[in-house]
């Protein structure tokens, strides 16, 4: 077996965030169904989504907003590959810093570069076009933890960091969108994506088990498993609201 210096960086997932291959499909679909125009997605990633859509829409300019150098470049791989380099720019910058109006925003599993989930439709609110959509996902509770329950999941972990579902619906209405979809992803859509997020780092210890690292990463991992499988498995869902804003 070879020898690396650490594990792969999300290799095993197609999206960082939960989500079955038919949701998925149907979020493509039903995006690039309004033509939009113009389109950036605020903490992309590699932006798996935006290249998809961006294909879909002859015409369309779309920018990827994110900090990580290494999944930008993963995406404008992605994007030559597709043929849509010319239509599809990944930028260095801090998603709260984006102030460019588009008729698609797409903000999944990174409203904390806002603050909160209430913060983060309140300021995306700001640079959805009239007439236009934001598909924003983020974390929910099913049900508010108690004390106990709050202490197995990651360090720091408040009830306030997430809404219920209902609540989350409640802040996108009281900003000013209306609700096209309101869906929650199912528990085996969270299994299946905590497993492949896993899965780099179990893969290479396989491979390398008595790495100098090796403790450490297995370390890290196991404490990963239990902050899933301890702490929020259950308690905490995944919520993607397709949001459309009035025309002025």
């Amino acid at each position: 077996m070879t020898s690396h210096d650490k594990p792969s960086r999300y290799g095993h997932l197609e999206c960082n965030s939960p989500i079955a291959a038919w949701r998925f499909d149907r979020q493509v679909e039903e995006c690039a169904a309004a033509s939009p125009q113009t389109i950036v997605d605020i903490g992309c990633g590699w932006g798996e989504l935006l290249q998809r859509v961006t294909a879909k829409v002859p015409g369309a300019k779309a920018y990827g907003i994110d900090s990580d150098l290494e999944l930008l470049e993963r995406g404008r791989a992605g994007a030559v590959a597709k043929g849509i380099a010319d239509r599809l720019e990944f930028v260095e910058y801090q998603g709260d810093d984006w102030t460019e109006p588009a008729d698609l925003v797409i903000c999944i599993g990174a409203v904390h570069a806002f603050g909160t989930g209430t913060d983060a439709l309140r300021e995306l609110y700001k640079i959805v076009k009239p007439g236009g959509r934001l598909l924003i996902g983020d974390g929910v509770w099913n049900r508010v933890p108690n004390e106990a329950e709050l202490a197995g999941m990651w360090p720091g972990t408040t009830t306030g960091d997430f809404l219920l579902l209902p609540e989350f619906v409640d802040v996108a209405v009281e900003t000013g969108f209306r609700p096209l979809r309101v869906e929650s992803v199912e528990q085996s859509e969270w299994d299946d994506f905590e497993s492949q997020f896993l899965a780099d780092k179990e893969v290479w210890l396989l491979a390398n088990p008595s790495h100098e690292k090796a403790d450490e990463i297995r370390e890290q991992t196991d404490a990963h498993r239990d902050w899933w499988l301890r702490g929020h498995r259950g308690l905490l869902g995944f919520a993607y609201l397709t949001l459309g804003r009035p025309v002025a």
